[in-house]
């Protein structure tokens, strides 16, 4: 048998899980990304994988509109990177 807390019961504080990260990329002339600084260094994109455009909660004074870009680069990472197509700027999505 587990004894009361007398605590009240609730998710407690919220934390983002996996934020993404700003980072900078070159584009060519249809903005797609061509090269991804990391760490300082740029290194070219070999491939894209995938592309698709997430769109929620547009209603929001801050919605989410972004368009991901799955990638390998040529020392063979497999990256997910996304343009922020309602404020601008591109990320590296960890995890």
């Amino acid at each position: 048998m587990v004894s009361p807390s007398r605590k009240t019961a609730g998710p407690g504080s919220l934390r983002t899980l996996n934020p993404p990260v700003p980072v900078s990329v070159l584009v060519d002339q249809q903005h797609r990304p061509r090269s991804v600084t990391l760490r300082g260094k740029a290194v070219r994109i070999a491939r894209v994988q995938e592309v698709w455009e997430v769109d929620l909660e547009w209603w929001r004074s801050q919605p989410v509109s972004r368009r991901y870009y799955r990638v390998t680069t040529e020392d063979q990472r497999d990256l997910t990177i996304f343009w922020d197509l309602a404020a601008g700027g591109w990320y590296r999505q960890q995890g």
